[in-house]
């Protein structure tokens, strides 16, 4: 325990003290001589009144010694200081524990935090000279073992702190203090754990006292780097297509979300960029707290895999203002239909509607490239080029090359017709349904009643408006078999069956293609239905824009991923090669990491419960007063100088009007 003053230049004042005796000395009577009878008498009673007024006089002149000294020791500010939390004083043995996750890449006006923090662990070694031990909340060599960290001296601990790289990741304190603890658990002597990070409050969300294990009873010191007050920082949060496939010359909306992590309005500007080429940028305006989205038109010209990166103009947190993804841009899908009963007017053609539902007038821009043939030239033309077949009203199936198609795994659409015969279609053994009676409807015709909303297209569909319920059937086959019913009519008979045969996916319609039994091809729900079927059984509704994952989210089989492009080890484009075909993924940093909001005092002494721990401030040049208990004496001191004040008051008017 120590006393030290905080303005010790204050103590010259001391030499004021002296001012009192001077002026007592100064200002004292000389006794005036006079004749006088008696004299004996007067100079008796003159001794005895006179010896307690010189007492009274001392005592005054030493209360304003006093009170001269109390008020140069209160300027001079005096504090009694003790070793406390992070404190060891010159020997025992100190766990560092550093943050050097993404968030500690802020820069403030000071520097970079993470810089900060190593300064920070600097000035808290200076003139310590027993063990310490360094440990990251983020070990990006993966080697995070209690066994992989050693005791060291002061000046090999510098070197290791300076060695700490910045990482991408997310702080895990559990684990650091876990390991911590198991170090310091078995040592003989004083210790202590320092943790120094600015206390994100994405990295302690997860935390729980119970997953460190064992603790020992070595005091716990948090030094905050970057104070209470939450960062103001944006994020982009996501990146996806809009209409979740992207095909050559097909155009596509890129949806990017852009989070305002701050307490404040702000204000970006979003780029763009394609194969390292900026094709596009926007401004974005937003709220504190506020999702905020922004779309980029694309037209892509070529197949294959295109890297690309959107990114924010630049802030205090840089490691987070670029959002890598990849994106897979696939050939037209080719679709075969073959029209079983085609017609010298084209709209009178099975193909007609479906045709225009697949390229709607025929628009380039559509995805699919439909190709019309007739029942007589499907044995001639070869199917392995497409991707799709649809069978419109088809008498002869060729059942050999129908189940040489079916076993690449490709969907077969089925429309029935009059030109079906129930006997030779119920002969092909890899259809699971049977062809029963041709129903025939009377004046009112069947609507549709069942729609199957555990299905993805067609809640879609419902949800949109556009309602299949409308659709009027005169005429369809009913049908027996296990199959899955997505569209039931009133009586139960089912309009529209799906089932699997082998690796291919088909779909039975129970009635025509063209208007001659039903007049489903013109309802609004008509092209979102067949579209949607066959993106759905082609994996078209699977967003081709690769799914980004977050660093630090590889599973055990996508560590087989080698990065391609990006900071080394960091957010970037990750390629893997499986025997599938080439895949790749952006990996970008965890979304936890940018929220800069702090964890409080209070809350941090909730998260550990019973155990002593403290929540520091870090002042540059400081951290040794810091980590110190002291207690600063000035408010005794100033009780004190009104005590000796008042009691020199009192004392000095008992004087004045003893001589009055």
């Amino acid at each position: 325990m120590n006393l030290t003053f905080l303005n010790p230049l204050f103590l010259f004042g001391l030499a004021a003290s002296i001012l009192p005796i001077l002026i007592h000395r100064l200002t004292q009577r000389k006794a005036i001589s006079r004749r006088f009878s008696a004299v004996r008498i007067l100079i008796r009673s003159q001794t005895i009144k006179a010896r307690p007024q010189r007492l009274k006089h001392f005592l005054l002149l030493a209360l304003r010694i006093l009170a001269i000294v109390s008020l140069v020791f209160m300027m001079a500010r005096p504090v009694w200081t003790r070793h406390g939390h992070g404190a060891l004083g010159n020997a025992g043995a100190r766990a560092i524990v550093i943050d050097n996750s993404l968030s500690m890449g802020f820069h403030e006006e000071r520097g970079i935090r993470c810089d900060l923090a190593k300064k920070a662990a600097k000035e808290a070694l200076k003139g310590f000279e027993g063990l310490v031990a360094v440990i990251p909340t983020v070990d990006i060599q993966s080697t995070k073992r209690v066994d992989a960290i050693r005791w060291m001296k002061p000046e090999e601990a510098l070197t290791e702190l300076a060695n700490i790289p910045l990482s991408f990741g997310q702080g895990n304190p559990t684990s650091a203090l876990s390991m911590a603890h198991q170090k310091l658990r078995n040592l003989k002597m004083d210790k202590e754990i320092l943790f120094i990070g600015d206390m994100v409050r994405g990295d302690w969300e997860s935390f729980n006292l119970s997953q460190l294990g064992t603790v020992s009873d070595a005091t716990i010191t948090f030094l905050r780097i970057g104070g209470q007050k939450r960062d103001s920082n944006l994020t982009i949060k996501s990146v996806r297509l809009a209409e979740a496939n992207a095909v050559v010359s097909v155009p596509a909306r890129l949806e990017v979300t852009v989070s305002n992590l701050s307490d404040e309005s702000g204000k970006t500007s979003v780029h763009l960029y394609l194969s390292d080429t900026k094709v596009d940028q926007k401004s974005l305006d937003l709220k504190a707290g506020e999702d905020g989205k922004i779309y980029f038109e694309l037209f892509l010209d070529r197949s294959g895999w295109m890297d690309g990166e959107v990114r924010l103009s630049p802030d205090r947190l840089a490691s987070d203002d670029i959002f890598y993804f990849s994106l897979k841009v696939r050939e037209k899908v080719r679709v075969l239909i073959v029209d079983g009963d085609p017609k010298t007017s084209l709209r009178a053609s099975e193909s007609y509607y479906l045709t225009n539902a697949l390229r709607p007038g025929g628009s380039d821009h559509s995805p699919f490239l439909p190709t019309v043939i007739t029942e007589s030239e499907m044995a001639f033309v070869d199917l392995k080029p497409y991707d799709a077949l649809f069978l419109l009203n088809v008498a002869q199936l060729q059942p050999s090359r129908l189940a040489s198609f079916m076993d690449l795994g490709r969907p077969v659409f089925i429309f029935l017709g009059d030109r079906v015969v129930p006997e030779d279609h119920n002969a092909y053994s890899f259809f699971p349904w049977r062809l029963g009676e041709l129903k025939e409807v009377g004046m009112r015709p069947e609507s549709i009643s069942g729609i199957d909303q555990s299905h993805e297209v067609l809640r879609s569909i419902s949800a949109n408006g556009k309602s299949l319920k409308t659709a009027s059937f005169r005429r369809y086959f009913r049908i027996d078999g296990s199959t899955r019913n997505l569209l039931t009519l009133g009586n139960r008979d089912p309009i529209l069956v799906e089932a699997e045969s082998g690796k291919s996916k088909l779909y039975l319609f129970t009635s025509s293609a063209d208007l001659d039994w039903n007049d489903l091809p013109l309802k609004a729900s008509y092209l979102p239905l067949i579209q949607g079927l066959l993106k759905e059984s082609l994996g078209l509704t699977k967003d081709s824009l690769a799914a980004s994952i977050r660093l630090g989210e590889f599973s055990e089989e996508e560590n087989r991923f080698v990065q391609v492009k990006g900071t080394r080890k960091g957010p970037g484009i990750y390629l893997s090669l499986p025997p599938s075909g080439e895949v790749r993924k952006g990996v970008n940093p965890p979304l936890e990491e940018s929220d800069l909001g702090k964890v409080s005092e209070d809350e941090l002494k909730k998260k550990f419960g019973k155990m002593d721990v403290k929540l520091l401030e870090y002042e540059q040049g400081n951290v040794g007063n810091l980590l110190m208990r002291r207690k600063e004496l000035w408010p005794y001191i100033l009780i004190f100088l009104m005590v000796v004040l008042a009691v020199e008051m009192v004392l000095a008017n008992s004087v004045l009007w003893k001589k009055s």
